[in-house]
C-alpha cells in the first residue's frame, strides 16, 4: 500500500499543520479614545486568512513558556513578534501595549477551511514589553487575568447555621 504524498509532506514538516493559532490584541491608551485591534497568525508575511468573519494578517510569531502547574507558581509565557520596519515601536513607546488584552484562538485547520467558529480560546493580558529590537522583533510577557496588581480575593464569610446548635 502506497503512502499518500500529502502524508509524507506533513510528516517532514518541522511544525504540524493540524492546528492554526490566531492572536488578537486589543490595544489600550489610544489617543482618540477608540479601540485598536491587531489580528494576526503565524505564517508567511504578505498574506491573510479569513476566519470568523475577520481578516487575520500573517506575521511571524512565537509563543514560549506556556505551561500548567499544580503548584502555586503562575506561568508567564512570552510572545515574540517580528517587528518589520518598526511598526510596533510607537505603540510600545507610548504604552499602548501595557495592560492590553490578548486572546489566543486555537482552531483545527479543517474548521478554518470550513469557516466554523469552533475554537479553544485563552485570554491573557500583556504585563510588559520585555524586549524591543527596532526593525527586528518585539517580545511581551503575558499574564493570566487573575495575575494583576488590583486583583482582589473575595473575603471568607462565616454563615450561622440554619438551626441552633445544641451544647452539653
Amino acid at each position: 500500500m502506497a503512502i499518500p504524498a500529502s502524508h509524507v509532506d506533513e510528516g517532514l514538516k518541522l511544525t504540524a499543520d493540524g492546528e492554526v493559532v490566531f492572536f488578537e490584541i486589543a490595544l489600550k491608551n489610544i489617543p482618540d479614545g477608540g479601540v485598536a485591534v491587531i489580528r494576526f497568525r503565524d505564517g508567511p508575511m504578505g498574506s491573510t486568512t479569513q476566519w470568523n468573519g475577520k481578516t487575520w494578517d500573517h506575521l511571524a510569531c512565537q509563543l514560549t513558556g506556556q505551561q500548567r502547574s499544580s503548584e502555586d507558581e503562575k506561568s508567564r509565557p512570552r510572545l515574540r513578534l517580528i517587528n518589520p520596519v518598526g511598526v510596533f515601536n510607537q505603540p510600545a513607546f507610548s504604552g499602548q501595549f501595557d495592560g492590553s488584552v490578548i486572546q489566543k484562538f486555537t482552531v483545527l485547520r479543517r474548521h478554518v477551511e470550513s469557516n466554523l467558529t469552533i475554537a479553544n480560546n485563552e485570554i491573557f493580558f500583556i504585563g510588559r514589553v520585555v524586549e524591543l529590537i527596532a526593525g527586528q522583533s518585539i517580545s511581551f510577557e503575558l499574564r493570566a487575568l487573575s495575575d494583576v496588581p488590583d486583583q482582589k480575593v473575595p473575603a471568607r464569610v462565616y454563615m450561622y447555621p440554619e438551626y441552633p446548635t445544641v451544647t452539653l
